[in-house]
């Protein structure tokens, strides 16, 4: 948790194809995703306006989109999409995403992956 940040949170389940692992080959399957994007308060003109801290819809439809796109088929590859959704805004510095199947394994075990990232590592990693 950042100080003097404003935290703009997503929670949605979607189903998404799975591919990367063998055991996971049974079509889509749910996924739970979480997203926090933050922004310095600082950097909001008018705090009184959700609209200027973060567009948590911005999150939300990125979130959405994963079902419909072909090239993300792990939680890995999806979670990246977000990732570039959520820097998409301007006032975001830091960013945190996880996603886990809680069926995959029949209730036995539920795979997760998280990234958690500032802006300039985001920036840094898309060159």
């Amino acid at each position: 948790m950042l100080a003097n940040h404003w935290c703009a949170s997503v929670d949605a389940t979607i189903q998404l194809r799975t591919g990367c692992n063998p055991l996971e080959k049974h079509g889509p399957q749910a996924v739970v995703v979480h997203a926090d994007a933050w922004a310095p308060v600082s950097a909001v003109a008018n705090p009184h306006d959700i609209r200027q801290v973060v567009d948590y819809e911005v999150i939300f439809l990125a979130i959405r989109k994963l079902e419909n796109n072909d090239h993300c088929i792990c939680l890995e590859s999806s979670i990246l999409e977000v990732m570039d959704a959520i820097f998409s805004i301007a006032i975001v510095t830091s960013a945190f995403v996880s996603m886990h199947k809680p069926h995959v394994y029949n209730g036995q075990g539920t795979p997760a992956i998280s990234l958690s990232m500032t802006r300039e590592q985001w920036l840094e990693c898309r060159r």
